[in-house]
């Protein structure tokens, strides 16, 4: 599958807003990526936003969230492909797990997911493979202990990337009150693993229909997002990615008549119907914030509740483009469409 990696230097911070400045994302989710391109869009082409949104709405483009990748370099370069991993299914495990380190787990790579053989039973995901026993970066990602070679030694206790929690001081103000706040953000870090260092990135999944002249633009797009930075406290430094790169991507084999799919993407279903082949979720809220530049600073754009990454679906559902826009004459759209992957 086509991806785009974005790789961001050794220290680079994000601040991908989920309630506060002092909370943060730790996934570039899919409606950021969709907020910022859109703003791309707008600005750098002749052809406006509508072109944009009309990729998406007429599905011609899906894209996932960014999710986490990994891969080990050497003094004499790159050792190999990247890893990429995924949320882990949000499904029940089976009791001989051990529940303590279950709950740290957050992602899984991809050669876990195909180990795992799900045999799905509608409740459980059963498997012969323990996964508990995999190797993992930083107690939160785990991968096959075949991927060991690629890394060199398990970098349990280590990890590429952190949730870092900085003070600030307001300056341009005259109230001495609350001046000192704090921004929460989430910082790459190159890790030290035997004679090789690991490396990560976000990696976008594409589902892609475009011409070659409309791909072409899409890398414009994203090579311009990667200079202005995706996020806030963008004039603090943050969001900022060294390089962006269009790559393949090898998923887990599905079934031939898969029962379920995991979601990469937040979802707004679009009727009763698509939520109805939600299995498993946990449904999160997005929006709220100021309206833009130029709007009034008390309007803020509405908030909805999506389902996030990780939920487990019976059939792939389409999702939608939701409004949030604040007033009638206004248009501020969020990205609710649906990318999954079979998984049993």
């Amino acid at each position: 599958m086509k991806a785009i990696l974005l790789i961001p230097d050794h220290g680079s911070r994000f601040h991908l807003g989920e309630t506060s400045l002092d909370d943060t994302s730790d996934l570039l989710h899919a409606d950021t990526l969709f907020s910022a391109l859109t703003t791309v869009y707008a600005l750098a082409f002749d052809s406006g936003a509508q072109r944009f949104i009309g990729f998406v709405r007429s599905g011609k483009l899906r894209f996932s969230s960014g999710l986490y990748a990994v891969r080990s370099f050497s003094a004499a370069g790159p050792n190999g492909a990247w890893k990429l991993f995924f949320p882990k299914p949000l499904v029940n495990y089976p009791e001989t797990c051990d529940a303590r380190r279950l709950k740290k787990i957050r992602y899984v790579s991809g050669a876990v997911l195909k180990a795992m053989n799900v045999q799905w039973d509608g409740e459980n995901c059963f498997t012969d493979f323990n996964v508990l026993d995999c190797p993992s970066v930083g107690g939160e990602f785990i991968f096959h202990r075949d991927e060991l070679n690629d890394f060199g030694v398990s970098p349990d206790g280590l990890s590429f990337r952190h949730v870092v929690t900085a003070p600030k001081v307001k300056v341009h103000t005259t109230d001495d009150k609350d001046r000192l706040y704090h921004v929460t953000s989430v910082q790459f870090n190159d890790i030290q693993c035997g004679v090789s260092r690991l490396r990560g990135a976000y990696c976008v999944l594409l589902h892609s229909e475009l011409l070659p002249e409309e791909e072409k633009e899409l890398m414009v797009a994203f090579r311009i997002l990667a200079d202005e930075g995706v996020g806030g406290e963008r004039s603090s430094g943050c969001g900022q990615f060294r390089t962006v790169e269009m790559t393949d991507i090898g998923l887990p084999e599905a079934p031939p008549d898969p029962s379920c799919h995991l979601v990469l993407s937040p979802v707004s279903p679009a009727d009763d119907a698509e939520f109805q082949q939600m299995h498993r979720y946990e449904l999160f809220v997005r929006g709220g914030g100021s309206a833009g530049l130029h709007a009034d600073p008390e309007t803020v754009r509405k908030q909805a509740r999506f389902i996030r990454e990780g939920a487990v679906s019976r059939r792939p559902i389409d999702g939608r483009l939701l409004d949030i826009s604040p007033q009638k004459d206004e248009r501020i759209l969020r990205y609710g469409m649906n990318f999954s992957i079979s998984l049993a």
